[in-house]
């Protein structure tokens, strides 16, 4: 016989669950298309769902998730920081070039200050001469580049000593390593801060409806302040992360990371329009773009093959979010016009009866 109270369980976690996903599409998209990207790489490579490429995931995670989850936070606020990927090769010639001096320590502090501190000029900036900030984060691209040349000396830097490359690729837990348990660490910091403060809230507010939150009394320049502080931050840490694990950093490199970053973040469910998205879709939507990576270098992918499947996979989920949208629309119109259609029929009832 079939228990009843199985059967009421079931049935309430089916209906806590469609309510979740009818609240949150774009997130259970997101879930949905990780999903079946692994699920394709696994059925079709036996060398894709091991031990081994878990924890290569979460070394890519370890950098991409730090773009991604900078980009989201930037795009919730309603602006984009485009010059992500020249601060974290600044950041990365910093640390290798003077590790041997100075020790990795100190020149992991040094790259970060610098790094957050490029984040936190571009958010005063920003915020207090009202200057969009796809325009000014596309001449602070430029700049950096020209500053990481300098600081490289025009040239590939390298390490010497290998230890610390050693221990921050040390295994740990069986699938990851010091890098990516510190990112996680990250996320968590930062996913508690957007939801349990007010300030997180107020990056909501800015930037899913700006003028009523202006309105509101919200200040704008502290949100846009701490956004950029922290983009700028994640870009250090992830270049410092690249630089100490490959011990080389060139003043040219990374700039795959931002369009990668970029799609992870969309991916994630964050919204062009801004005001929606989250830490946790930032992680789902970088480990999307990990394992189609992954996929494909195993399949012995071309390198312009990889950027058209990650341009693919961004406009499916940019047409995703606008159907969603507009089903949205659609639906919340009907509710209107049920409403008034509902108060006309009560009203001309309510007249019938006096009438009577």
């Amino acid at each position: 016989m079939t228990n009843p109270d199985n059967n009421a369980a079931s049935t309430g976690l089916f209906n806590r669950s469609k309510t979740w996903v009818s609240n949150n599409p774009d997130l259970a998209f997101s879930i949905l298309l990780a999903v079946c990207v692994y699920g394709y790489f696994a059925l079709t490579n036996d060398l894709f769902a091991t031990h081994r490429t878990s924890y290569a995931i979460m070394e890519r995670f370890a950098v991409l998730g730090l773009v991604g989850l900078a980009l989201t936070l930037c795009i919730v606020a309603g602006e984009i920081d485009l010059s992500i990927g020249s601060n974290a090769a600044l950041a990365a010639v910093i640390v290798v070039r003077f590790t041997d001096s100075i020790g990795a320590f100190n020149a992991l502090f040094v790259a970060l200050v610098i790094s957050t501190t490029i984040g936190l000029v571009q958010g005063y900036f920003i915020a207090y001469l009202r200057v969009r900030a796809i325009v000014l984060t596309v001449g602070t691209l430029m700049l950096l580049r020209g500053v990481a040349l300098f600081a490289a000396e025009e040239k590939t830097v390298m390490l010497t000593d290998f230890d610390v490359t050693d221990f921050i690729q040390t295994k740990m837990l069986g699938y990851f390593s010091p890098a990516s348990l510190l990112v996680i660490g990250v996320f968590v910091l930062v996913a508690l801060f957007m939801n349990y403060t007010r300030y997180g809230r107020e990056i909501y507010a800015i930037g899913g409806a700006r003028k009523e939150a202006l309105a509101a009394g919200i200040n704008l320049k502290r949100p846009m302040i701490i956004v950029f502080t922290i983009s700028g931050f994640c870009a250090g840490l992830g270049g410092a992360i690249i630089g100490l694990r490959s011990g080389t950093a060139q003043a040219l490199g990374l700039q795959y990371l931002l369009l990668a970053g970029t799609v992870a973040a969309f991916i994630g469910g964050v919204s062009i329009l801004g005001g929606k998205g989250g830490v946790i879709g930032a992680a789902i939507g970088t480990l999307a773009v990990n394992f189609l990576n992954t996929g494909l270098v195993f399949n012995v992918t071309p390198a312009f093959m990889v950027q058209l499947y990650l341009g693919i996979l961004l406009i499916v989920v940019i047409m995703f979010q606008t159907g969603s949208r507009v089903y949205d629309n659609y639906q919340r119109r009907r509710s209107i016009l049920a409403t008034v259609d509902g108060r006309r029929d009560q009203m001309l009832e309510n007249k019938k009866k006096i009438q009577v």
